[in-house]
């Protein structure tokens, strides 16, 4: 029995899937091709997808992971010719994004990303700009809520020369583990670096239409003249000397 004919064993093997999530294309590619392989459970899978990001036990890494991964589930739904997934991504955007920016410091750290993955979603046709909006203005809450939150931090039972129970030795400035820290520097060196790939990779043009990179070399060469000439002279006698 394939995933596809047991729902329960397919939503399994999906969360097992995002559970393994990083800033690698291979990983995000691997999920986008399960979900499509098996999108006659298209709901299901995308339930798992949102029960994911809103689990208290993954960390804001695997929440920008998910958001990344998202946007590779819409490209390769495009490429399928399917637009289950990209429906629902763009009904649910902002359940999405309430997810990736809870009202935490964690949340905070991840409101630059979401603003950068939303940008790319707009611009590929995967969200309208009514959702944009939306969540332009969810985020600016967000980060008004949280300003706020630490200009008037909670008020606590304790004195300001005594420690809470649990916290001795701790810095009360610090928000992150260290372990936390160098995994956002890792995967986004690893995000950074694909995007400068990308970014030299010339598409191939389909038949008919101008090859930029073949255009760009043309322009650049120089009319034929009697130089030219010359040089061709010259190495067709290279040639015939080195065959006799």
């Amino acid at each position: 029995m394939s995933a596809a004919d047991d729902p329960f064993t397919c939503r399994l093997s999906f969360t097992r899937l995002l559970s393994r999530l990083n800033a690698s294309a291979g990983a995000s590619k691997q999920c986008a091709q399960f979900a499509l392989r098996n999108r006659e459970l298209d709901e299901d899978l995308f339930s798992v997808i949102l029960e994911q990001l809103q689990s208290e036990e993954i960390t804001m890494n695997t929440r920008v992971n998910m958001l990344y991964f998202i946007e590779v589930l819409c490209e390769h739904s495009v490429k399928a010719d399917y637009s289950g997934y990209t429906n629902m991504i763009q009904r649910d955007i902002l359940q999405v994004v309430d997810a990736v920016v809870p009202n935490d410091p964690e949340g905070a750290a991840n409101v630059g990303t979401v603003r950068k993955v939303m940008q790319n979603l707009r611009s590929k046709g995967f969200v309208n700009e009514r959702s944009i909006e939306d969540v332009t203005a969810l985020l600016a809450e967000k980060e008004r809520e949280y300003r706020e939150s630490i200009a008037s931090p909670a008020e606590s039972d304790f004195d300001d020369d005594d420690e809470e129970p649990g916290n001795e030795g701790r810095n009360p400035k610090r928000k992150f583990d260290d372990s936390v820290i160098q995994q956002r520097m890792e995967e986004d060196r690893e995000r950074h670096k694909r995007l400068r790939e990308n970014i030299w990779a010339i598409p191939f043009p389909d038949g008919g239409l101008p090859n930029p990179e073949f255009e760009k070399s043309w322009d650049q060469v120089s009319d034929l003249n009697e130089d030219d000439y010359e040089i061709m002279r010259e190495e067709n006698q290279i040639l015939a000397a080195s065959i006799v």
